[in-house]
């Protein structure tokens, strides 16, 4: 019967959740939801498209001007009697003045564009990094669950090996137990003993701790002699120390299942947030993450990033526009020029003696020229050392843009080198274990090991399990982050 609870273990332990299902398919959907509905981004597009509107009336001239003017009463002239003037002028900046305007709002437009890339670029990133989260999460869940899984499964052999009639798992030359049918009895039934001693001094340490140092503990504290010799106690297998520690082991990770499972749905509802959505949608996490694919080529990738990154590529608008700023505060130092025409209206008066016949009630049309003078120097000076200034200010926030980024650049492929060598390793690790886990499981069955030593083994099988998951989180959040700063793909779709 005991090899049929140990196939029993072997397939519970063999059996992985994990399914093959599109996971970067599912990612790419998730993007582009967040880039379609995102407050942020759609913030950002809605200024770029504003800036946009501003550069057509930057190049534009000044509007002409209009003026009508009458009199209340006729001024008498010697072509007529005059009534009334109408005049239009249109004023000209000097030359080359719209054109540095248009150029200054032209490269604004552009910064504001890459402001809104550089926003799109940071949502993806966000996006795909709490979607790794979520992965880690689930991963730690079925992480839980396994071991619950495990520890039930090990209870009911424990069960099994101490009730069983042939004493197989006791120590020799213990002798039977006075009492034991009762306590087996509260045990079988899925019910810890009311021992509290006992209870503290064999489960206040994790399964990590030695049998005799468990054993020892609950002579100590007396708690457990009542019922179980002390013979048993030390024997570190089979006995009903294994029983209750499995109780106490389960209780502890049923509670974590619970505390991660809160996690996730926090991290759930950070994720809806990012895509724009109610925070209790349904969010589909595959329950295998692969490792993103990724090909290091260091002076290639520091090239792209110098040309593609939206936040370099802002500054260096920005500096374009406050140079082009500083050429139009130059050319508006100098004078405007206005052209226009004065139109007399006049009516006929009677004729006499003083009467031009031929030029009576004649009306007129003057031409006139208009000029400004901009002899108030200092505005003008201030303004154009204002965009010097700027561009200077540009300029500095550019290198140390770039001086962030190479830093980062260099953080990041170390920390992708760093968590591939740690997936290469877990893995290696998490097969040595099995192997081993498969070796102390017939072991255990022969009595050989003690039943401590198996759940330990497991675990650590479990916990590389996790931990490898864990590094490729690691490595795909910092590949992510890579493509954020080199601006890879433009996947940004704008959403008019």
């Amino acid at each position: 019967m005991i090899y049929r609870y140990v196939c029993l273990l072997v397939v519970v332990l063999l059996t992985t959740n994990y399914s093959q299902i599109k996971a970067q398919d599912s990612i790419a959907v998730y993007v582009q939801q967040a880039l379609k509905n995102n407050p942020k981004i759609r913030a950002d597009f809605a200024a770029y498209e504003a800036s946009m509107q501003r550069v057509v009336p930057a190049g534009s001239l000044p509007d002409p001007e209009l003026g009508f003017s009458f009199y209340l009463k006729s001024m008498e002239q010697v072509n007529g009697k005059e009534i009334g003037t109408l005049s239009l002028m249109q004023m000209f900046p000097w030359f080359g003045t719209l054109k540095a305007a248009k150029s200054e709002m032209s490269w604004m437009a552009k910064a504001s564009y890459e402001k809104f890339r550089e926003s799109s670029y940071e949502v993806i990133y966000n996006v795909q990094s709490q979607w790794y989260k979520l992965n880690s999460i689930q991963a730690q869940l079925a992480n839980i669950r396994e071991n619950i899984k495990l520890l039930k499964s090990l209870e009911e052999i424990a069960l099994y090996r101490y009730k069983s009639p042939s004493g197989k798992g006791r120590t020799s030359g213990s002798s039977s137990y006075s009492s034991g049918s009762s306590t087996a009895a509260q045990v079988s039934s899925g019910t810890p003993l009311s021992t509290g001693g006992g209870m503290a001094g064999m489960g206040g340490t994790s399964s990590v701790s030695s049998p005799s140092s468990s054993a020892m503990t609950a002579n100590q504290s007396g708690a457990m002699t009542s019922s179980m010799p002390s013979s048993s106690m030390s024997s570190g297998s089979g006995g009903m120390s294994d029983v209750l520690r499995i109780q106490i082991e389960r209780a502890e990770l049923e509670n974590s299942l619970e505390t991660t499972q809160s996690q996730f749905t926090a991290a759930v509802a950070a994720f809806n947030a990012l895509l724009g959505r109610p925070y209790a949608s349904t969010v589909s996490v595959p329950d295998t993450l692969l490792q993103k694919p990724f090909i290091a080529n260091d002076a290639a990738a520091w090239e792209a990033v110098v040309t593609q990154n939206p936040m370099l590529a802002m500054w260096k608008a920005e500096s374009a526009s406050y140079e082009a700023k500083g050429e139009m505060a130059k050319k508006m130092g100098y004078p405007m020029i206005g052209i226009g025409l004065e139109y007399m209206i006049n009516v006929k008066k009677p004729e006499d003696m003083n009467t031009m016949n031929n030029m009576n009630g004649m009306d007129m049309i003057m031409p006139m020229v208009k000029f400004t003078l901009p002899i108030y120097r200092k505005k003008y000076k201030a303004q154009v050392k204002d965009s010097k200034l700027m561009q200077q200010s540009a300029e500095l926030q550019y290198q140390n843009t770039q001086n962030e980024l190479e830093a980062s650049f260099v953080a990041i492929n170390l920390r992708i080198a760093d968590a591939s060598r740690k997936i290469a390793l877990y893995e290696k690790q998490r097969q040595l274990t099995e192997t081993t886990f498969q070796l102390m499981l017939r072991e255990f069955t022969a009595s050989s090991v003690s039943l401590t030593d198996v759940l330990q083994v497991q675990r650590e099988l479990l916990n590389y399990s996790l931990k490898q998951v864990d590094s490729v989180v690691e490595y795909n959040t910092a590949v992510a982050e890579f493509e954020k700063i080199i601006a890879k793909d433009d996947l940004i779709t704008t959403n008019k």
